[in-house]
């Protein structure tokens, strides 16, 4: 998975807006950004990294963490899992080995961002 980083991750943003990293399995990519919430695609992940922007030192552990995740097969699964819930009238993610391996890689960031 491709990951690409904003440069104003580590520059104070908008009111009320968060950091999201947004994996799209069916991509292969994934995006860290500024987000006002809500707005996210419909077939991806997003993981929220708080209202503070990055250090440097932060993105690139982020950007080295990423790198370095052994997981990505089991989020790219979740591609197949993509499907429409006709009780709910919705597009949604089954239940996969990819819900483990999202929370260890949030584990991860958040690692980072505790520091």
């Amino acid at each position: 998975m491709e990951l690409t980083i904003d440069s104003d991750v580590t520059e104070g943003y908008a009111e009320g807006w968060h950091l999201a990293l947004t994996l799209s399995p069916s991509s292969g990519s994934a995006h860290l950004a500024w987000s006002p919430g809500g707005y996210g695609a419909g077939d991806a992940f997003e993981i929220r990294l708080g209202r503070d922007p990055l250090t440097e030192d932060q993105a690139d552990e982020v950007q080295r963490r990423f790198e370095t995740f052994p997981r990505f097969d089991a989020i790219a699964a979740a591609a197949a899992g993509w499907h429409y819930a006709h009780d709910r009238d919705v597009w949604i993610f089954g239940n996969g080995p990819w819900s483990r391996a999202l929370d260890e890689l949030e584990g991860q960031l958040w690692e980072i961002l505790d520091v």
